[in-house]
C-alpha cells in the first residue's frame, strides 16, 4: 500500500473517534455551550455554568441583576447602577425619623422633611440648646445638650482651659508636669519643659544616651555601662576619652593644660562633666644660641664673598683704564715727533691716527706704534 493512502486512512480514523467521543457527553450538556473530553461529561466553555452549561455568568459584582448572555448585568426592579447596587425606592427602608417625611428624588437618593424640634439628614438630632442657641463655648470647647434634651448646654474644655465656656485658660505648670528636676514653662494651651542634662522628652522621662554626645575624641568608640560610659581608643591615643597621645608623659601638651574630664553620677547614669583649667603658655626665647652662631656665619660669609666680588671687578676696571692712559700716552708721543721732525725738513705733513681705541683686554701691554 503506497504511504498517501496510509496517512488518509488515518485522518479518516481520528475524525471518527473524534465524533464518537463528542455523541457520547452527559445526556442534556449544551451542544454549543458545553463540550467533553471523556465520555459521561459536561464541560462549560468561558461565560457559562450550571450542571448542563446552560447560565450566563453575569458581571462581576452584579449584586441584583441577572443576564441572557455572558457579562451582563440586568438590573432588577428597584435597582439601577452599572452594578445594580442602587435602591430607588430607599424611603421604603424608613430612613427618617418618626413625624418625619420621606421624598425620594428618583436616582436612588432621599430627603428628609425634620418635624418641628428635629434636623440631621436623617431627623435624628433633636434641636437643643446648642443647636437652636449655638454654642457658647469658646477656645475649641465642644457643646454638649444631651442630644438636645439638655434644658442647658455645658462645654467639654480641650486641655489647657477650665470654666463653664472654656474661657480660662489653665496653669499647665501646676502641678509640675516635668520630671527630674525639668522647669516647666506655661504655653496657655500647653506647656514646655527645660529638661536638665541627661534627660530629654516633652515631659523630661526620657534618659539621654551618654554616648549621644560623642565624649570619646580622635576616632575613639563610645560604650554605655551601667555607671557611666567607656571609651575605645585607637593604638596611637590614650586617656579616659582618647584625648591623649602615648608620646606624652603628663596631660601638658604644647604647653597648654588639657582639659580635664570628671564624671559626676546621675541617678544611675554617669555624665561627663569638662571643667577648663588655666591655660599656661611657656615663654621662650625668640632665638636659641646655636641658631644666633648660624646666623653669624652666614653673615661673615655673605660680606666675604661681596668684597672679592667688588675687589675683582674694581681691579680689572682699573687695569683697563692703566691700559688705555698708557695707549694714549704712545699716540701723543709719535704724533709730536713726526711733526717736529717735518718741520725740520719744511714738509708740510699731515699725520693721520687711529681712532681713540678701548683696550678691554688689560693683559696686552703696549710699548709701540
Amino acid at each position: 500500500m503506497e504511504i498517501p493512502s496510509v496517512c488518509a486512512l488515518c485522518f479518516i480514523l481520528s475524525q471518527s473517534l473524534v465524533l464518537a467521543t463528542q455523541g457520547i457527553c452527559r445526556p442534556g450538556c449544551h451542544s454549543k455551550n458545553g463540550f467533553c473530553e471523556s465520555p459521561g461529561e459536561c464541560r462549560c466553555r468561558t461565560g457559562w455554568k450550571g450542571q448542563f452549561c446552560d447560565q450566563c455568568v453575569p458581571f462581576p459584582g452584579c449584586l441584583h441583576g441577572s443576564c441572557n448572555k455572558p457579562w451582563q448585568c440586568i438590573c432588577e426592579e428597584g435597582w439601577i447602577g452599572s452594578h445594580c447596587n442602587i435602591d430607588i425606592h430607599p424611603c421604603a427602608a424608613s430612613p427618617c425619623s418618626s413625624n418625619s417625611t420621606c421624598i425620594e428624588t428618583g436616582d436612588g437618593g432621599y430627603i428628609c422633611l425634620c418635624a418641628p424640634d428635629f434636623t440631621g439628614n436623617n431627623c435624628l438630632a433633636k434641636k437643643g440648646p446648642c443647636i437652636a442657641n449655638g454654642s457658647p463655648c469658646q477656645n475649641g470647647g465642644t457643646c454638649a445638650d444631651d442630644n438636645g434634651l439638655a434644658t442647658h448646654a455645658s462645654c467639654q474644655c480641650p486641655a489647657g482651659f477650665v470654666g463653664q465656656f472654656c474661657e480660662a485658660d489653665k496653669d499647665d505648670c501646676n502641678p509640675n508636669p516635668c520630671a527630674n528636676g525639668g522647669k516647666c514653662t506655661d504655653l496657655g494651651p500647653g506647656f514646655q519643659c527645660q529638661c536638665p542634662p541627661g534627660f530629654n522628652g516633652g515631659s523630661c522621662t526620657k534618659v539621654t544616651p551618654v554616648c549621644s554626645s560623642n565624649p570619646c575624641a580622635n576616632g575613639g568608640t563610645c560604650y554605655e555601662k551601667t555607671d557611666g560610659f567607656h571609651c575605645t581608643c585607637l593604638p596611637e591615643y590614650r586617656g579616659s576619652t582618647c584625648a591623649f597621645t602615648h608620646k606624652n608623659k603628663s596631660d601638658h601638651v604644647d604647653g597648654h593644660v588639657q582639659p580635664y574630664h570628671k564624671p559626676f553620677q546621675r541617678q544611675g547614669h554617669e555624665v561627663l562633666k569638662i571643667t577648663m583649667k588655666e591655660t599656661i603658655h611657656n615663654m621662650d626665647p625668640l632665638l636659641s644660641r646655636s641658631q644666633i652662631i648660624c646666623f653669624i656665619v652666614l653673615g661673615l660669609l655673605t660680606c666675604l664673598i661681596v668684597l672679592i666680588t667688588t675687589g675683582i671687578v674694581f681691579f680689572s676696571k682699573c687695569e683697563t683704564w692703566a691700559a688705555n692712559a698708557k695707549y694714549s700716552h704712545l699716540i701723543r708721543k709719535k704724533k709730536d715727533y713726526y711733526i717736529k721732525s717735518n718741520r725740520e725738513k719744511g714738509n708740510d705733513v699731515k699725520i693721520i691716527f687711529p681712532e681713540k681705541v678701548q683696550i678691554a683686554n688689560y693683559s696686552r701691554s703696549y710699548t709701540t706704534i
